[in-house]
């Protein structure tokens, strides 16, 4: 028997308009990890992972416009779009060449990236098919759990509260696809040529979740898995197999990030890389300076100064002197670069009244001690007063012995001569060296020239390159010769002793070595006793203890004595010759 079939195609074809293009729905695809999966997981201009939307739709030549952030890349695919967007996407425009254009469409969730989304279109173009015969089958499903979810070509279908679907399908090849949360999705094909009813019965496997174990070595670092947060320097948990984006962070800090795989019932623990610290530096001066620097409760140094290694972000400093308020001051530090700071300190009233009261205490002391040496001086003039007439004949024996001393040093020690010495000096630095001299009528006048031995001291400086940043250069200062000179005048005493009460000064010349030769001194005015001993009309030997005080040093020395107490000490204080003469 021949059957007829009438087949009539009605389009109505409505004219363009915006209104042709709408949303049917919008949502996350939890478990669906084609945005970081490799091969289908694409970056934006700035290297991020990009977020895809599914923009489900039967229809063709449909183009994409995210605006100012652009879209990263589109491909069709099977009753589907892939369209990747940058991460904070807010809107999208949808136009198609004869259904028109839907503008400005605003996302109701964040875009994140990595994540993927779907986006369900519907169009006014409507095609209707009147067939004499039924023109397809009917599709049965039997799905086990209840509440999964059904897709049929695509589109979302509604199950019975048993579980079963029947749905009539035109002639042709559908999909399907059964998903269900905590359950192995299931598809597949069915083709109808006939009018007939095909029974398909699903029953979904349920997912084994593995328990995994993300732990750092940072303890107060936070752990993130596919950009939420989950813990704070580790974490255990149950995941699902698939692939996951896990990364570490902290304020301050580079954040590190690995994609992760899982697979089903598996039992593991993964060292995920601490982030690493973002540090720039800090460069502190003060008025007065030697202040003392800190971060919180950590002392980073005295002003001036320049410190390194400090976490990026905003700062409040802390600067502390004896005898001065406290003071604050913000900073922020940013990565690679040197933050200034300079501050002026203000004197602390109390440590002001706590000085005047001190000077107070010291002049009355002063003045109780000037009545005692007063007191003490007349007692002694009384003595001395006494012991006068006692004295008289001892003084004149004493007159003539020196008298006679006096003739036979003459002898010994001229009061005109000529001298050169060789001696060694005891002090700061150690030195050696060499004087010529000479006595005219008791009258003494020398120069020396020595070879100081003292060792040197290194001294760390921070000297600006051309780029403007600060490096740290070391230094070796040592001592190197000392030139100077005496005048006095020689009193004997005896057949074999003078005394040469003198007045000098000298100059200590320092060499620094290292990365730059820098020079430097310091002049010293000196108050000297020369003893010296006879052992022949030409030769004698001396002793000359002196006090040496600093009456000027160069730029580079004057910042030394600051830095390294050795430098304080040289050219300055009690020193002491010893030495061997040549009279003629």
């Amino acid at each position: 028997m021949k059957k007829t079939i009438v087949l009539t195609l009605l389009f109505l074809a409505l004219l363009p308009a915006s209104g042709q293009i709408a949303i049917e729905s919008f949502r996350l695809l939890e478990t669906d990890l084609t945005a970081i999966t490799n091969g289908t997981q694409e970056t934006d201009q700035n290297g991020d992972v990009a977020a895809l939307i599914k923009v489900v739709t039967t229809q063709k030549d449909f183009t994409f416009d995210g605006g100012m952030l652009g879209i990263v890349r589109t491909i069709v695919k099977p009753g589907e779009y892939w369209v990747y967007v940058p991460r904070k996407l807010q809107r999208i425009s949808i136009a198609h060449p004869e259904l028109g254009i839907l503008r400005d469409y605003y996302f109701p969730l964040s875009i994140e990236g990595g994540r993927t989304y779907e986006l369900r279109l519907t169009s006014s173009r409507v095609k209707t098919i009147v067939e004499e015969d039924a023109g397809g089958g009917f599709l049965s499903l039997t799905v086990a759990p209840t509440n999964a979810v059904v897709y049929v070509d695509d589109a979302l279908q509604a199950l019975d509260a048993d579980g079963t679907l029947s749905l009539f399908l035109l002639y042709g090849e559908h999909t399907w696809r059964v998903e269900a949360p905590g359950y192995r999705p299931q598809s597949g094909k069915v083709e109808f040529v006939t009018e007939e009813t095909k029974e398909i019965t699903v029953t979904l496997m349920e997912i084994s979740r593995s328990a995994i174990t993300f732990v750092t070595d940072m303890a107060d670092a936070e752990i993130w898995v596919n950009n939420r947060q989950q813990g704070v320097g580790k974490w255990t948990g149950e995941l699902n197999a698939g692939n996951y984006i896990v990364e570490t962070r902290k304020a301050g800090h580079r954040s590190q990030r690995t994609t992760i795989s899982v697979a089903d019932g598996e039992e593991r623990t993964v060292t995920l890389d601490a982030p690493v610290p973002m540090v720039g530096r800090l460069r502190t001066e003060s008025k007065p300076s030697g202040a003392d620097v800190f971060l919180g409760e950590n002392r980073l140094g005295r002003t001036p100064g320049i410190f390194s290694d400090l976490l990026i972000g905003s700062h409040t400093l802390t600067f502390r002197k004896e005898g001065y308020l406290e003071q604050t001051a913000d900073v922020t530090i940013e990565e690679g670069k040197i933050a200034p700071v300079s501050v002026t300190l203000e004197r602390d009233p109390q440590a002001v009244a706590e000085e005047e009261a001190a000077k107070q205490q010291k002049k009355e002391e002063e003045a109780a001690k000037q009545q005692a040496r007063e007191e003490d001086k007349a007692r002694k003039n009384a003595d001395k007063q006494e012991r006068a007439a006692r004295e008289a004949e001892a003084r004149q024996a004493a007159k003539d012995s020196s008298t006679k001393d006096a003739d036979t040093s003459a002898r010994l020690l001229r009061k005109t001569s000529f001298y050169v010495d060789a001696h060694f000096g005891l002090g700061s630095p150690m030195a050696a060296g060499a004087s010529l001299g000479a006595y005219l009528g008791g009258f003494n006048i020398e120069g020396f020239y020595d070879v100081a031995m003292g060792s040197g001291r290194n001294v760390t400086w921070y000297k600006e390159d051309s780029n403007g940043a600060y490096q740290s250069v070391t230094m070796t200062y040592n001592p190197a010769s000392i030139l100077g000179g005496y005048i006095g005048y020689g009193i004997s005493v005896g057949n074999r002793l003078r005394l040469t009460p003198r007045l000098g000064a000298g100059v200590l010349a320092i060499n620094g070595t290292g990365a730059a030769s820098q020079k430097t001194f310091i002049f010293s005015g000196s108050a000297s006793l020369k003893a010296e001993f006879a052992v022949s009309k030409l030769l004698s030997l001396y002793v000359a203890p002196a006090y040496n005080i600093p009456l000027q040093r160069g730029a580079t020395a004057e910042q030394l004595q600051g830095s390294v107490t050795e430098f304080s000490k040289w050219n300055s204080g009690i020193s002491a010759r010893i030495g061997l003469s040549l009279n003629f």
